[in-house]
């Protein structure tokens, strides 16, 4: 016999998921728990029928071969159970808080409902379910969720939740039984904990702490922690109740990263998850709990953000005893909306605001004092005040002004400001995550574009929604702003017509445009009076098909979503809409943000490497970048797609064109371990390999500062340098390398042949090689593969390379051909060879003067003309 069990106070998400493991595992018995929420006692008392349930006196008396526990990971005390092991599976979409034993199996998911996970099985495999336990299933979700409302709230319990409604779930069943009006019970235990409530602030967190006294039947409490949660909105809510003479229950909510409440309520003996969780404690009175809880979570809460945590500084200041024009030309050299104004001591006098200051020149007062027409009333903030605090007060200025909280200490001198640019910075950082509010994202573009450029786009996006069109910031650059990074370049998506925008755009502000009709794209050029042109890339919002794995696609137009999708990686899929209409609005389809701020690489779908393998070089370049780790199941199919060989279908060129893109990093060396780790540089070329030893070389050559060389080219000759010279010939050939590279790699096999050669001579004494010996050597080797093998080679090698280099490579005979040929000797190749000989006695000092070098090569015609 197999059962189905959950935990005691037996809420909807834990029925629901009892009802969908019956479908799942067929033949097992769901146990009705006798200890049931009031919501759902009722619905089952309603719907008892048409629900498979067993109550536990009406099991049949066999041995129990299997257990499957839904929503808890603890095993119900029944004497059926006996105590030896049971063979478990663990349903859950807690994490574990404690080891397996050896008998336990566990499915878990990043879910916000445990019925989730059961649904998702449900769907994938195209079980038919009744209205009523579509209804129950949906109950699960909303109930856990907070009617996917609550931070834990994840896409796949609302697709669940669609997918529930089209099998006939009654949405209004949600109104019927978790929208309930509070009992009478639940009143009179309300009014209590709102005459026992105390808000207080915790590490910057404003922390609901109630309690209250049952001396009857018990209701259900969960639902008052809601009620006080939607009228007091605090950050943390801890309810003690005690029921009766027995003991206390702790009700527990918490929100964003403020405090593990499941860790929490472990501490009293109890569970659940970081943002709910419960436990109940036994002969303690409700206040001495709540005391006692109030002191754990003053231990355990995460501080929240302050002012000085997320201020920028230093900052810049208009100095009190300015003229009007004199902080007009500094709005203009920052490019700021707003300058603070402070005196010679640094203490705040007020603010001015370009607004401000173009009514004051509109009525020709430029040398008028600045000091007139400051605002004196900016919201001054301690480098304390916690992100609450800060938020409150942009929201309080809700744009009348200039959107700017000032940061001073107790003397009111300036320490830093606050945007909502900066504000957006702390949101990315996990600490307030929620919808993007638009004006930040403007903001944000204000912060990181030049006042000219966003002029440009602000137009640009004007006249796409004239035109009916729309003008998106896409990819690298949204994601680098939101890491408050300045993007290197932006890549302007146009939802309609993207040529017609262009020319639009070109028309008014006297550009010109060349576009290519089939793609859609059309390339700006703007002359400015100062600097390199302008130049701007407006391209189609489109999908792409491939026909085959690795070709290049096929494009037509579509939507921003449909165009994002096409991208490589969920961070790179974030866009910001340039439209008035819209200006500053962040799309977010695939959970950039999300990732974001869990640091992760996530490829979009499972065919992306398949259809592109230089994304997964891509994806090491941009991980290493930003300190980011690919997502396991993103490093799963790199692994298959290697497997595939899709490296070798590849065209050279693109995989090469990636490769240099990651040694033109600032520090390649990360990107490169991790493509060792994924195992793609063997890929690339089988005896292709990161080691310590090349981490040391990149080191050294960044180090060493060679003049004239590129980092790059020295970082390709150093990676390829421990392959054999058959090895590198066959590496130019298969990446079909510029005569450059390829002359560079046939130049590491000489220098690794010709150094060999010299390390011989010394053989194992000390002896000083000739200077003529080294020149014959390295002479005609380029510089780039000499400073290759001067990081590389052991001594003496490096020595003997550096002293070539800076004294012998630049030495000039005064002999030439010319005075060959004054002595009678014809052209031929033994012109060469007199004036080889000629430079090796220059340089080991037997003819060093012209004169000497004129008699020695008399002298060596005379030999020759002899013979």
């Amino acid at each position: 016999m197999e059962l189905i069990l959950t935990h005691s106070n037996t809420d909807f998400d834990a029925l629901a998921s009892q009802m969908a493991a019956t479908r799942l595992y067929p033949g097992a018995l769901a146990v009705l728990n006798p200890q049931l929420n009031e919501n759902v006692r009722e619905f089952v008392a309603l719907y008892r029928e048409e629900l498979p349930f067993v109550r536990l006196n009406d099991l049949p008396r066999e041995p129990v071969t299997r257990l499957i526990l839904v929503d808890t990971a603890t095993v119900p005390r029944l004497a059926l159970l006996g105590d030896a092991p049971i063979p478990t599976i663990i349903i859950d979409h807690h994490p574990p808080e404690r080891e397996l034993a050896p008998h336990e199996k566990i499915i878990h998911a990043d879910t916000g409902a445990t019925t989730t996970i059961l649904v998702r099985r449900l769907m994938e495999h195209h079980l038919p379910l009744t209205s009523v336990e579509a209804t129950l299933l949906l109950l699960g979700i909303y109930e856990d969720t907070g009617n996917l409302s609550l931070p834990g709230t994840r896409a796949i319990d609302a697709a669940c939740a669609a997918w529930l409604l089209e099998r006939g779930a009654r949405i209004e069943a949600v109104g019927e039984f978790l929208r309930r009006p509070l009992s009478a019970v639940q009143e009179q235990v309300l009014h209590q904990l709102e005459q026992t409530m105390r808000l207080e602030e915790i590490s910057g967190w404003t922390v609901l702490l109630a309690w209250a006294r049952v001396d009857g039947p018990v209701p259900e409490l969960s639902s008052l922690a809601h009620r006080l949660r939607d009228l007091y909105t605090p950050a943390v809510i801890a309810l003690a109740i005690a029921t009766g003479d027995t003991g206390t229950q702790l009700i527990l909510r918490a929100s964003a990263d403020t405090l593990d409440a499941g860790a929490l309520a472990s501490r009293f003996g109890g569970g659940g998850h970081r943002y709910a969780a419960a436990a109940y404690v036994r002969g303690i009175d409700a206040a001495t709990l709540l005391a006692r809880v109030e002191a754990a979570a003053r231990d355990m809460m995460q501080p929240a953000l302050t002012a000085a945590d997320i201020m920028t500084r230093p900052v810049h200041t208009a100095p009190i005893d300015a003229t009007v024009a004199q902080a007009e030309e500094l709005l203009l050299r920052y490019g700021h909306g707003a300058l603070p104004v402070v005196n010679h001591d640094g203490v705040v006098q007020g603010l001015i605001s370009r607004r401000d200051l173009d009514r004051a020149l509109r009525h020709g007062l430029r040398d008028a004092p600045l000091a007139r027409y400051l605002w004196h009333g900016p919201t001054l903030l301690p480098p304390d005040a916690p992100l609450a605090t800060v938020r409150s007060a942009l929201a309080a200025d809700n744009g009348d002004r200039t959107g700017r909280l000032l940061v001073v200490d107790d003397q009111k001198r300036l320490l830093g400001i606050i945007t909502r640019s900066d504000l957006l910075r702390a949101w990315t950082t996990g600490q307030d995550i929620g919808k993007s509010d638009h004006k930040l994202v403007g903001e944000t573009l204000e912060r990181f574009l030049n006042r000219d450029l966003l002029d440009i786009l602000r137009r640009a996006g004007a006249i796409a929604q004239q035109r009916g069109a729309a003008l998106y910031i896409v990819g690298g650059a949204v994601r680098d702003m939101i890491l408050g990074r300045t993007p290197d370049d932006l890549d302007l998506v146009v939802e309609g017509d993207a040529i017609g925008l262009a020319e639009s755009l070109a028309a008014e502000l006297g550009g010109t445009v060349r576009s290519h009709t089939a793609f859609g794209t059309a390339t700006l050029t703007l002359e400015r009076t100062h600097g390199q042109p302008l130049t701007l890339d407006f391209v189609m919002a489109r999908t792409e098909f491939y026909e085959r794995p690795s070709a290049l696609p096929d494009v037509e137009a579509a939507s921003l979503r449909h165009d994002l999708h096409r991208r490589d990686f969920t961070i790179n899929t974030l866009a910001i809409c340039l439209n008035p209409a819209r200006y500053g609005w962040l799309y977010d389809f695939y959970g950039g943000q999300r990732d974001l701020t869990r640091k992760l690489i996530r490829v979009l779908h499972n065919l992306s490497f398949i259809d592109d393998p230089t994304r997964i070089l891509r994806a090491a370049r941009l991980a290493a970048r930003l300190g980011f780790a690919i997502e396991p199941r993103t490093r799963a199919l790199i692994g298959d797609a290697l497997e595939q060989g899709v490296l070798g279908r590849a065209t050279a060129q693109r995989i090469m064109h990636e490769l240099r893109l990651i040694l033109a990093e600032e520090h390649p060396e990360p990107a490169l371990a991790l493509l060792d780790d994924l195992g793609v540089l063997p890929a690339l070329h089988p005896n292709l390999r990161w080691t310590a030893a090349l981490a040391d070389w990149f080191a050294a050559a960044r180090q060493a500062s060679f003049p004239n060389i590129s980092l790059p080219d020295l970082y390709l000759a150093l990676l390829v340098y421990p392959l054999t010279g058959d090895e590198r010939t066959a590496f130019a050939a298969r990446y079909h390398l510029p005569a450059r590279e390829t002359r560079l790699l046939a130049d590491l096999t000489l220098v690794q042949e010709r150094v060999e050669a010299l390390r011989a001579k010394t053989g194992e004494s000390d002896q000083q090689i000739a200077d003529s010996v080294i020149d014959q050597a390295l002479h005609g080797i380029s510089v780039l593969a000499l400073r290759a093998a001067q990081i590389a080679e052991l001594p003496p090698a490096p020595q003997y390379i550096q002293r070539y280099l800076d004294h012998l490579r630049g030495v000039r005979l005064a002999i030439d051909g010319t005075f060959l040929e004054s002595l009678g000797l014809r052209p031929g190749p033994r012109f060469g060879e007199l004036l080889a000989e000629l430079r090796a006695a220059h340089l080991d000092g037997i003819a060093t003067t012209p004169e000497e070098q004129e008699a020695w090569i008399r002298r060596a015609a005379a030999a020759q003309r002899e013979k």
